[in-house]
């Protein structure tokens, strides 16, 4: 049997979020909770006592192969409070174990969402940190909602936001512009109205959090536009994410009818999240759409073992070079560190079955993982980094 062995080859993770230097030692609850995507404090709760040792409220199969991996690495037992009590000890110098646990895997470069958390942290910091390359993808909404609290007509507003993102895009780091409207009002997005998006700003500067869809869309719009003119980078939030997101509206399905209008024939659109669960939505779009993406984030590492079904689903349409690999990792270097590392043992599975199949054979194999990992990313974003 062919088996493929993707270890060698380098990651760019073409989406994810900082995290502060995290150096004091968590409890094996609040270690569950930095795993986690819920929002919610009381989702971890400490056993009770006469329950397992083994599995803790709130824990899923993602922090299982989390506490597996992390007991490999560390070279103690897969139990939670061993791990965790390891981890805490590595994490007094939180550079060296950052920079470390990349090293392992091979994560050579990330494109980083500043607008999470909040206040933002420092680029500079960030990078030092990591010790690996990183670019910035400029979050729309935080821009919104400091500028309504300076500007009080709809027109003074937008005049801002347009500048505000002209100077972003000018720097040489910023790759593009991001959106999270499908936390806010969905994905579901119509024409530029001015005189309805004007009328719902005042709701807007009273509650940043309004849904104000007509505003929303309109200044969605003025990033697609300024996103052409730059020829940089619009990526979508896409699919699932936190509590918030408007569920029903957050299939990439919606989107097909803004990406398919002619003054966006050109736009280099980045489909965050890759639409998980509806990634079958997000695939077909890019193999229909010359200048859609998409990435596998957050659906990796966060389904665990279903990231090897994810990979060959998006594949079913998706061509090879539109696909990126990306984590979501956004509270402990773990998260960017099991994101390769679970990927590339999923994606050797795949390939392996493919080419046992008769699909492709072993160059063909490793052609289309180093696209996915590192190569897709340098050839769309090749005129900023």
């Amino acid at each position: 049997m062919t088996k493929i062995d993707l270890t060698s080859i380098k990651a760019v993770d073409v989406h994810c979020h900082p995290y502060i230097a995290n150096e004091e030692p968590y409890s094996p609850e609040e270690y569950l909770r930095k795993l986690s995507l819920s929002v919610l404090p009381n989702m971890f709760k400490k056993a009770k006592e006469g329950s397992s040792i083994k599995i803790f409220p709130g824990m899923n199969m993602y922090m299982q192969i989390t506490i597996q991996r992390l007991a490999r690495y560390f070279g103690c037992q897969p139990i939670l409070e061993e791990v965790v009590a390891k981890r805490n000890e590595e994490a007094k110098d939180f550079t060296a174990f950052t920079q470390n646990l990349f090293k392992n895997v091979k994560l050579e470069g990330m494109v980083v969402d500043f607008g999470y958390p909040t206040p933002p942290l420092s680029k500079d910091d960030y990078q030092r940190l990591t010790g690996v390359p990183i670019w910035e993808v400029y979050r729309i909404e935080p821009v919104m909602v400091r500028l309504r609290e300076s500007h009080e007509t709809f027109g003074a507003f937008i005049e801002a936001y347009r500048e505000d993102l002209k100077v972003a895009l000018n720097r040489k780091h910023v790759v593009g512009l991001k959106t999270i409207i499908a936390y806010r009002s969905g994905l579901e997005i119509r024409a530029k109205n001015e005189q309805m998006a004007k009328d719902q700003y005042e709701e807007f500067r009273l509650n940043d959090r309004a849904r104000a869809k007509e505003l929303r869309d309109y200044c969605l719009h003025v990033a697609m536009e300024e996103c052409t003119n730059f020829n940089k980078v619009l990526h979508i939030h896409t699919g699932f994410g936190d509590g918030e997101v408007v569920l029903p509206k957050a299939s990439p399905s919606f989107l097909i009818d803004l990406l398919r209008q002619e003054k966006y024939a050109e736009t280099k659109v980045h489909l965050v999240h890759g639409g998980y669960p509806w990634m079958e939505e997000a695939a077909f779009i890019t193999s229909i759409l010359p200048n859609v993406y998409l990435d596998i984030s957050l659906q990796n590492p966060f389904v665990g073992h279903g990231v090897e079904r994810i990979i060959s689903q998006v594949y079913e349409l998706a061509p090879f070079d539109k696909v990126m690999y990306g984590s979501d990792a956004f509270t402990v270097p773990e998260m960017n560190w099991l994101g390769v590392l679970l990927f590339k043992e999923c994606f050797e599975r795949v390939l392996t079955d493919w080419i046992e199949k008769g699909y492709t054979d072993k160059d063909m194999a490793v052609e289309i993982a180093e696209h996915m990992m590192y190569k897709n990313f340098e050839r769309v974003y090749s005129d900023y980094i």
